[in-house]
């Protein structure tokens, strides 16, 4: 194949792309994020079963709401009327089930959060907990099936999926809490080698034929030992469903086909807790694609996650031809060991990039904090917010294409704000057009070996960068960061935040999805009550009394 053949299926690739993914579109709405109590409408299916641990009894119960069976497995194992054309609900009161894995079934819908006797629903009030025991998986998913409003915790495997293994099987797992939940390594792991796969997942594993609807949960501190992706994983494609998969029929254009992560809180999860002979193989402290994954990521909070054993992106990693669309997120405050510090794209894979906000992202051996592009990786990056990343500046791409345009790329830190290098002849030229790029620690580097040049266009810099119709001004921005003094703090385990008390008095409702951070903890503002702001995940073990918090500009533009 010729270079200019290469470059022409190139552009034709991610034109296809954005015209595939822009459709999905929802703006980012911090209202829409986290779980929620749904109501349930009972008149949808055709069976309703119940199951209460205060009052129910496997012996005696029925399943019936006056007679409810005792256990979540003896309902499971009971019903056998499930069918598409006459659905389950199985409803779980409150309490703590823990007496073995949970396995799906396809048409049988499981909601928790329920009071036992009245069967009114609050999933924080009437918490259902599914437990692990920290001696096996918590849940297997199954097609055509959805959990609704429980909580997922202390689940363990040595495997892929320490909370929720989705192999072959799409459910929708919806306004769940999955916390605290592991994947091991592999029996017998080779500490020397560099770059192996170990097992991925430690919150939900999504494998091969696996496009799950992911909604409106919380991923608290759920870990790999070794391995990619330590809330949330994505291997492989979808295959053997085509057009006789009504989702794909009917919803194609909202993703499916394709899997969905969406309104979801990512905090504090980590790959690779036990890496610690660096072998580089636990990518993605919060979600990994690899192996031609192409899930959409929308609308999602995704803040202090860790990427360990000197591996790659903090937050969202991207390998081997996968195609995720990556939009409307807040990136904030994750780390890595090496490189990608908010989202790392390599060998051969394309990204679609837009709209999202990517603020105080870092990599402990300095490299880049924003976005890191390697190894011919590809990626539209659009109409994003790239902030205040704490080094390796915004964005890196190395031996890869990128289309960088209309992103507003400010206050970064690093030696470079944005790093262009390139070895191949049918990457070039990268177009770097109608971006804002000022205020940042280091200077422009673009360049290529083979001495072409760069489309660079109307750009607004703080530097000297050879191009048509660059412009060299300061912009003026709707608000600007504040500082202020932490009176008290307390974490919400119920809830996963934490309420900050700060001296103001009366806190403005428009710091309602800002980015915060106190010291090295970095978050977002979900709830604004007077002088007292609520943050998703455990600021409290980060802070003292007094100690100071940065609540960043929205880095909107002044019309």
């Amino acid at each position: 194949m010729s270079k200019q053949m290469k470059k022409i299926l190139l552009r034709v690739s991610l034109a296809l792309l954005v015209f595939c993914n822009y459709s999905i579109g929802q703006s980012k709405d911090i209202a829409k994020v986290g779980p929620v109590t749904e109501k349930v409408d009972l008149t949808r299916y055709s069976h309703v079963y119940y199951v209460s641990q205060t009052n129910g009894s496997d012996k005696d119960g029925n399943g019936s709401q006056s007679k409810p069976w005792n256990t979540l497995l003896h309902a499971l194992t009971t019903i056998t009327d499930n069918l598409e054309s006459s659905r389950t609900a199985l409803l779980v009161a409150m309490g703590t089930y823990k007496e073995g894995t949970v396995q799906m079934k396809p048409f049988v819908d499981i909601f928790g959060g329920f009071k036992a006797g009245s069967w009114e629903r609050d999933i924080y009030s009437y918490p259902t907990i599914l437990n692990g025991d920290y001696s096996r998986r918590v849940v297997v998913g199954a097609d055509d099936s959805r959990i609704d409003g429980v909580t997922i915790t202390n689940g363990i495997a040595r495997s892929e999926g320490g909370g929720v293994l989705c192999e072959d099987t799409s459910p929708e797992i919806s306004n769940c809490f999955i916390v605290n939940n592991c994947s091991l390594e592999p029996e017998n792991f080779n500490t020397v080698r560099i770059h192996q796969k170990g097992n991925e997942g430690g919150g939900i594993a999504c494998l091969y034929n696996a496009v799950p609807i992911i909604r409106n949960n919380i991923f608290y501190r759920n870990r790999t030992s070794v391995g990619n992706g330590g809330a949330l994983s994505f291997y492989g494609w979808l295959r053997e469903r085509h057009a006789t998969d009504k989702r794909i029929e009917n919803n194609f254009m909202e993703g499916s086909g394709r899997g969905v992560v969406r309104n979801n809180v990512f905090i504090q999860n980590t790959a690779g807790i036990n890496d610690i002979t660096q072998t580089r193989s636990s990518n993605g402290g919060a979600i990994s694609c690899s192996n031609e994954a192409r899930p959409i990521i929308e609308n999602n909070v995704i803040a202090s996650n860790r990427a360990k054993g000197n591996s790659d992106a903090g937050g969202i990693y991207v390998e081997d031809f996968s195609y995720p669309t990556i939009h409307d997120n807040r990136i904030v405050g994750n780390i890595a060991d090496d490189d990608g510090g908010g989202i790392y794209i390599m060998r051969l894979s394309h990204a679609v990039v837009t709209n999202n906000f990517i603020a105080g992202n870092w990599t402990t051996n300095g490299g880049a904090g924003g976005i890191r592009l390697s190894k011919e990786g590809r990626a539209l990056i659009s109409d994003n917010t790239i902030v205040e990343n704490q080094s390796g500046g915004g964005i890196q791409c190395i031996d890869s294409y990128m289309e960088l345009r209309n992103n507003i790329i400010m206050n970064n830190k690093g030696k470079t704000s944005i790093r262009y290098s390139n070895n191949f002849s049918y990457f070039i030229p990268s177009p770097v057009e109608n971006n804002i790029i000022l205020g940042n620690e280091g200077k422009v580097s673009l360049e290529t070996k083979k001495g072409a040049k760069i489309d660079v266009n109307n750009n607004d810099v703080n530097e000297k960068v050879a191009g048509k119709n660059n412009k060299y001004q300061p912009v003026k921005l709707n608000s600007k960061s504040i500082s202020g003094e932490v009176v008290k703090h307390a974490f919400d385990e119920q809830h996963y935040q934490t309420m900050i008390e700060t001296k103001d008095s009366d806190n403005p409702q428009s710091l309602l999805g800002r980015t915060i951070h106190i010291g090295n903890f970095w978050s977002v503002v979900c709830r604004v009550d007077d002088n007292r702001l609520y943050v998703w995940g455990n600021a409290a073990e980060h802070i003292a009394d007094s100690s100071g918090l940065e609540i960043l500009s929205d880095y909107q533009l002044q019309k």
